[in-house]
């Protein structure tokens, strides 16, 4: 009975259908938020909560146009507004050079993926998703690759499944990687580079970093931000790519949230955005992220998820390899 005034104002208006779903995932994202600040990715537990709501009751008609609405939508405003995290910092911290090489670690990594995905029996589609979580921002980009690529169930089932292994790769990745460069005896510039260009989230690699000292977590904060630019050029071309070679009279126009990216970060760079403004759009692009990893959760189609494999994990890790293989060749052989 509690809920019948709910439901008739969400049957009567588009905005009250969507407003249930909308409001259990922003409940999740406090809840994910909140229990990561004990330990782990609110990113991860969101998708773990959700999931496991699902694995009990699949969500009513009163809350999936919301749950919809949060996991496409929601999550396009997240990844949009992480372009207002580029800054020109980081083009002042670090060399050409090594500037340069994260673009060809980007473009080596989606390249290798896209070939090494069928041999390995992966859709080309999920390896680009895959290689794009390794490549450029753990599950912003695997998100957002799979909103492009391949938006319909198995995409989400595939950005799911692919956005919980990377945020756990990710996480395993600080705790041995910032232990690695000292034992490497890389010095703060050198271990900076190499844990912002190899570890696949962007607070995993800033805690990695200052957990070793304060210059080292500025230049792997400069170098993850830097990689995170990478998304919306990658992107695009690997999406114009694709349509180009499979629909070769098709119209070919970029989504809306890449262009939005985009702007935000040339408007970030030019210094037309408040710095408080530029602290405010960072939290609201994260509780966006978490609160549509709950939605992706949520509607999980748990009947296909056997069909993930154990194939793509082992791409996951080749990949994660080769990345760090390649960042910590280049710190050894140039000088930051």
């Amino acid at each position: 009975m509690i809920f019948l005034p709910l439901r008739m104002w969400a049957a009567s208006t588009r905005a009250g259908q969507v407003l249930p779903g909308l409001l259990l995932c922003s409940f999740l994202a406090a809840i994910s938020t909140a229990t990561a600040a004990w330990g782990g990715s609110g990113v991860v537990w969101a998708l773990l909560i959700g999931a496991a709501i699902a694995s009990v009751r699949v969500p009513s008609v009163l809350w999936t146009p919301g749950v919809e609405f949060a996991g496409k939508h929601v999550l396009r405003v997240g990844v949009a507004l992480l372009g207002l995290q580029i800054s020109t910092e980081a083009f002042h911290v670090l060399s050409p050079a090594s500037i340069g090489a994260l673009a060809v670690d980007v473009v080596t990594i989606l390249l290798i993926g896209s070939l090494l995905g069928p041999v390995m029996g992966i859709e080309r589609r999920l390896a680009l998703v895959l290689a794009a979580s390794v490549a450029i921002c753990g599950a912003s980009a695997a998100a957002a690759f799979a909103l492009a690529l391949t938006p319909n169930d198995e995409g989400k089932r595939n950005a799911g499944v692919t956005i919980g292994l990377v945020s756990l790769l990710s996480m395993a990745a600080m705790l041995a990687y910032a232990p690695l460069t000292q034992l490497m005896n890389l010095d703060p510039g050198a271990a900076g580079y190499l844990l912002g260009g190899t570890i696949h989230e962007v607070v995993h690699a800033v805690a990695a970093g200052y957990s070793i000292d304060q210059a080292t977590g500025d230049i792997a904060t400069m170098t993850k931000l830097l990689r995170v630019a990478m998304l919306a050029p990658a992107l695009l071309l690997t999406s114009w790519t694709l349509r180009a070679s499979s629909e070769r009279n098709a119209t070919i126009g970029p989504p809306w949230f890449l262009i939005c990216f985009t702007l935000f970060a040339i408007a970030n760079v030019l210094g037309l955005v408040p710095r408080n403004l530029n602290g405010a759009a960072a939290s609201v692009s994260r509780f966006c992220l978490v609160g549509a990893m709950a939605a992706i959760g949520l509607s999980l189609p748990w009947r296909s998820l056997s069909a993930y494999g154990w194939r793509p994990v082992a791409m996951l890790l080749i990949l994660s390899g080769l990345l760090f293989s390649m960042v910590a060749a280049f710190t050894c052989i140039i000088p930051l």
